[in-house]
């Protein structure tokens, strides 16, 4: 294969990687947002403005992620729908555009309120992106070039969720700890790759990496269609499975992703405040782990897959399940040794471990998507998938670890036989805010527990699934005047897979 055939999935890895480095920007300057007093004072010119944090609870803390993922999760079904019918590069190079700005306006953000809809709206412009370009790469190639290609495709997840924490810290703390210019980096590469994207994307037809070209691949439109899309869907019992598991698998990453450089500063000053880690470091520190977790996770989770794939069709949902398994433990370590000083090294090889299995599903759980939906409804059950892991995992995690985090914060301020009574009172309050994030993040560990079982369910319908989607093809279907279709909801059903619709 020319190498021409490689520089979609290049421009596809960096838009991925900012994608994910927009993400995280937040969790890189958490402390300086939920700072009051974080006013510069300074001439240099870089921090003039006000650059205070709005002094912030966990709970809105995290619900500046939370509203991020919602607006990403409402609006993937939409950007799905156009995937399976428009052209996808021209939606994609639009909702980078669209992002890429609504970083940049958060950073003007007058209040916390503003803020909120600031991050609302970067969540919307990347479900643009999120939903299509898995997509694009089944269409380009087939089978195991096909995993390949979505293995270097998730690399750029852990690579810009730790440029994400490193940058931001970094960018603030040369910026004299002004949080606002952590969101101005990133919106001059977006409008970069939105160009480039439209100039070397090109969207192939659906179906062409399988041969399915003798049947039209020109998908109908309309409501009523796109209902009977979402009827297919829901009748793949494996892609309900992954679907559920892979909630569990964002549930954790997203409250991992929110708190831990947070909590890091708090477990690391539980003994002596001299100890505690700057802002600058935790982010270093949490950004290093994920860079290296995620590379080599995702890479070995989809060459495991693969191989595996070989003896068996169970490879994908079998990887993921036992992935999730073992992540549990290492979180739950990870978590508990944090506040002890002498334990700080193993804690954060038992956090590189946690996060390396947790990453070891990425991949696969896509590549499980695109093996058993058809080419024409791809789009629409990657947006479906999208919306669900994402109300049950992270756009639900950074709030309720956060509103979870503030009610055993109040409770433990009040209760002498939990917090012994200390001389120094900031002591006292750091020892509250520790426990009170371990015991919430807690919740993580016990989620990824719940993983395993649904990938183990989705393995045993796995193979059925594949098999049905395998023979059914693309519907010979053509379009109807004025985009809407004209079939019946008889014609509909009866294109449904045998396997499936019964």
């Amino acid at each position: 294969m020319a190498w021409k055939a490689y520089v979609p999935v290049g421009m596809l890895f960096l838009v991925n990687m900012l994608n994910y480095m927009d993400r995280l920007t937040i969790s890189g300057i958490l402390p300086l947002l939920q700072d009051p007093s974080n006013v510069t004072q300074t001439t240099n010119k870089s921090c003039t403005g006000h650059c205070g944090g709005f002094g912030i609870s966990d709970k809105k803390s995290g619900l500046l992620q939370s509203v991020f993922i919602v607006g990403y999760m409402i609006f993937s079904p939409i950007f799905g729908y156009l995937g399976d019918r428009y052209n996808r590069p021209l939606i994609m190079a639009v909702g980078i555009f669209f992002w890429s700005a609504s970083t940049l306006g958060g950073s003007f953000a007058p209040n916390y309120l503003v803020l909120v809809v600031f991050r609302a709206l970067v969540g919307i412009g990347e479900a643009s992106y999120a939903t299509i370009a898995p997509t694009l790469i089944a269409d380009m190639f087939a089978q195991e070039r096909r995993m390949k290609m979505l293995i270097i495709f998730y690399l750029a997840v852990p690579i810009g969720s730790a440029l994400g924490y490193i940058v931001s810290g970094q960018v603030a703390s040369l910026a004299c700890n002004c949080w606002r210019w952590a969101f101005r980096v990133t919106p001059g590469l977006g409008l970069v790759f939105a160009v480039l994207s439209i100039l070397l994307i090109k969207d192939p037809p659906r179906g062409e990496s399988e041969h399915r070209l003798e049947h039209s691949t020109v998908a109908v439109t309309g409501v009523r269609a796109y209902l009977h899309d979402l009827k297919y869907i829901v009748r793949v019992r494996s892609y309900i499975w992954s679907t559920l598991g892979f909630s569990t698998v964002t549930f954790t990453i997203g409250a991992l992703a929110q708190w831990v450089p947070t909590y890091v500063r708090w477990a690391t000053a539980y003994e002596d405040k001299s100890y505690a880690y700057s802002v600058k470091w935790a982010g270093l520190a949490v950004g290093g782990i994920t860079v290296v977790a995620g590379l080599l996770g995702s890479y070995l989770g989809g060459e495991i897959a693969r191989l595996l794939g070989r003896r068996t069709k169970q490879a994908n949902a079998l990887v993921c399940g036992f992935s999730s398994l073992l992540a549990g433990p290492f979180i739950y370590f990870a978590l508990t040794a944090a506040h002890v000083h002498s334990l700080v090294y193993p804690m954060w090889v038992a956090m590189f471990l946690g996060m390396l299995m947790l990453l070891f599903g990425w991949a696969p759980v896509s590549a499980m998507l695109l093996s058993i939906i058809i080419p024409t409804r791809r789009a629409t059950a990657a947006a479906v998938q999208i919306f669900f892991s994402h109300l049950l995992g992270d756009a639900l995690s950074p709030f309720l670890i956060g509103w979870l985090s503030d009610g055993i914060r109040d409770n433990l301020r009040h209760s002498s036989a939990v917090l012994p009574k200390l001389e120094d009172s900031s002591q006292a309050e750091i020892m509250a805010e520790e426990r009170a994030l371990r015991y919430s993040l807690y919740s993580s560990a016990i989620m990824s527990t719940v993983g395993a079982f649904c990938f183990v369910v989705s393995a045993f319908y796995l193979p059925d699934d594949m098999d049905a989607a395998q023979k059914h093809g693309v519907p010979a279907v053509a379009e109807a005047p004025c985009g809407e279709s004209e079939l019946s909801d008889e014609e509909y059903i009866d294109d449904l897979p045998t396997a499936v619709a019964t």
